[in-house]
């Protein structure tokens, strides 16, 4: 979704600051509203409130498809389209992840975690290769043709599962009290705080790189949406590999992965990404990082949900969901201000050792190292 809005604008306008802010856009209802769809889904039905979140999105979609098609899009009417779905979409995520304890035995908690979260953000990814092969064939609005079509499919897959009732039941408190509980057990617990502060770090410093990347590749290397598509597929497809492999082994330690693959991995992938001299290179460069970013993630998850408290799950589910996709407009905002001095490549080389400096300072800690 990132890449097909950031790709629209790239082909709408020659200002290099519109990604920024339409991605900013794209990511702001995250940023201010995932803490309270994630205590909303400890209040409710969750299959019941995926089901109708996702609806509202494939109408929306659908919708901007139709505006893109007829040749009405612009910079500020992508801006408004990014603002509603943005919304529509940000109620999942919080909601998804707090299913997964609640289905699950807890001895095989770290393999699901593996699965779920690999087969996600590889989706996300591996999902960018289609859209740029849609965007080359049938223009832009094959792109938002194909997320429709991805958010309707989503809607299928949802059906037969069967969340256990018994679990989802509104606390006594009220909503607003619920969700204060929620950010005050987060910010007072550790290792919660500090896995939702990485969580924050690591989805502002990723979307300079989804932002800027869609860039290097049309202006320096001289690529098309398609190829743009298979450089950010490349991440998904290693971190499925990766996913894959923890899902299938025991895994302890997770603490000093963390620290090595989210610590130094994950910043010093973008700082590699930004020196890769052609897409071959940076293809290969997407495909390691992901790997690295597979293992990173099978802990982080693993760490953060053990350490959280069943009835919390929901709450600090949309706190780490507010940091890895509210982050969306930090690194927006980063990217259009240091676009002003730097090309995109540079600024993802920036961001990366950036990264690499808090990132490091979190996690490699002996209360983080230790942990298993």
């Amino acid at each position: 979704m990132r890449f097909t809005f950031v790709w629209l604008v790239v082909t709408l306008t020659d200002w290099t600051a519109a990604e920024g802010i339409v991605a900013g856009l794209l990511g702001l209802p995250a940023m201010l509203f995932s803490a309270a769809a994630g205590a909303w889904s400890d209040r409710v039905d969750r299959k019941r409130l995926f089901t109708t979140w996702t609806t509202i999105t494939v109408v929306l979609l659908a919708a901007f498809t139709v505006v893109i098609a007829f040749g009405q899009a612009t910079p500020l009417i992508t801006g408004i389209a990014a603002v509603l779905v943005g919304t529509a979409v940000m109620v999942n995520p919080p909601n998804v992840n707090a299913m997964v304890p609640l289905l699950v035995a807890p001895g095989r908690l770290v393999n699901a975690i593996a699965l779920q979260n690999g087969a996600m953000n590889a989706a996300n990814f591996v999902a960018v290769i289609f859209a740029g092969v849609a965007i080359e064939f049938f223009g832009d609005a094959g792109g938002f043709a194909l997320l429709t079509v991805l958010a309707s499919l989503s809607i299928v897959f949802m059906r037969p599962i069967v969340v256990p009732a018994s679990e989802v039941s509104a606390p006594a408190e009220s909503f607003v009290r619920s969700l204060r509980t929620g950010l005050r057990y987060t910010w007072s617990t550790e290792p919660v705080r500090t896995m939702v502060l990485l969580s924050l770090v690591l989805g502002s410093s990723f979307s300079v790189m989804q932002i800027n990347m869609p860039r290097v590749v049309e202006s320096e290397f001289g690529r098309e949406a398609a190829s743009a598509g298979a450089v950010m597929g490349a991440f998904g497809v290693g971190m499925m590999l990766s996913s894959l492999y923890v899902a299938n082994r025991p895994v302890s330690r997770h603490g000093l992965n963390v620290a090595v693959f989210i610590g130094v991995g994950l910043g010093g992938g973008q700082f590699a990404l930004s020196l890769a001299p052609s897409w071959r290179a940076a293809l290969i460069v997407m495909l390691l990082w992901g790997i690295n970013a597979g293992l990173a993630m099978a802990s982080h998850r693993t760490i953060l949900q053990k350490a959280t408290a069943p009835e919390m799950m929901g709450r600090v589910m949309g706190l780490m969901m507010t940091g890895f996709m509210g982050g969306l407009p930090i690194g927006a905002a980063a990217s259009s201000v240091l676009s002003v001095s730097f090309g995109p490549a540079e600024t993802m080389t920036v961001v990366g050792l950036c990264t690499v400096a808090i990132s490091g300072a979190l996690s490699w800690r002996p209360s983080i190292v230790g942990l298993n």
